[in-house]
């Protein structure tokens, strides 16, 4: 697999136009939930090469600076056995000398389709999160998704943790994640997609993260989409000084191909 990645790279010419986006920004608030919700960036079903490109920048200047920068981009190799995923997000939010965010992430994925409808997947995630005490949180584990008729998108899978926090301590857990994946179009050119997580630690099910974020996409061109989210995260046992519930609302432009 590593070998077609850097064939790829030698022979694909890449077109400028499809970089650069000229991006207008409408509403962002709130703060990132601690659960990064990779299902809501769907795996295409196309064979080969495919990936977005998600842009946000917003600058305001009144008593002080307000600037905020969100970048998310995915590629995705796909064949009728294997599925090579992955995605970087950034986010940066600064007011004055505030962050109100600061965290990056990225997920790495090799899914092996055992059938139709059915994978084997396994991953390894790096994530950083400052406005959440986040120092680094890494992760890797393996485990299964469905497409079912109705349900769409179904997963369950165990990973391990390692955690360290601003405060330098750190923590170590083994957890399961059970998620769904459940998209549809409201009308013609109108998509719905929802994610529901569930990641309880397996020592303590008291000890659990659960996560909701519901998207609205409409298409301004055949490749570029404007779409609204909101993302609501809870919690049990956050990082210190954080709220156990967590919310965030954002509009940005995804330019797909």
């Amino acid at each position: 697999m590593l070998y077609i990645f850097v064939e790829f790279l030698k022979t694909k010419s890449f077109n400028m136009k499809y970089i650069f986006l000229c991006v207008f920004v409408f509403f962002s608030s709130s703060v990132f939930s601690q659960i990064v919700f990779i299902e809501n960036t769907k795996e295409s079903d196309e064979k080969g090469w495919s990936g977005a490109i998600e842009l946000e920048y917003d600058y305001n200047k009144s008593t002080e600076i307000d600037m905020e920068f969100i970048n998310s981009s995915f590629l995705q190799w796909n064949n009728e056995t294997w599925t090579i995923f992955l995605l970087n997000e950034i986010d940066l939010n600064r007011a004055g000398d505030k962050d109100f965010a600061n965290n990056s992430l990225q997920h790495f994925r090799l899914s092996y389709h055992v059938k139709d409808n059915y994978a084997i997947e396994s991953f390894l995630q790096n994530q950083h999160d400052l406005v959440h005490n986040i120092e680094n949180r890494g992760l890797a584990g393996v485990g299964v998704r469905t497409k079912l008729p109705v349900l769409d998108i179904i997963g369950v899978s165990a990973f391990f943790e390692y955690e360290e926090l601003v405060d330098s301590s750190s923590n170590e857990d083994i957890r399961l994640s059970v998620y769904n994946q459940l998209s549809f179009n409201i009308s013609e050119k109108v998509k719905f997609s929802n994610s529901v997580y569930y990641q309880p630690k397996t020592e303590d099910f008291s000890d659990y993260r659960l996560a909701l974020e519901a998207s609205i996409s409409v298409p301004l061109s055949k490749k570029l989409f404007l779409t609204n989210s909101f993302s609501l995260a809870h919690d049990t046992h956050p990082a210190n000084d954080i709220p156990n519930t967590t919310y965030q609302i954002k509009n940005s432009l995804k330019y797909e191909f």
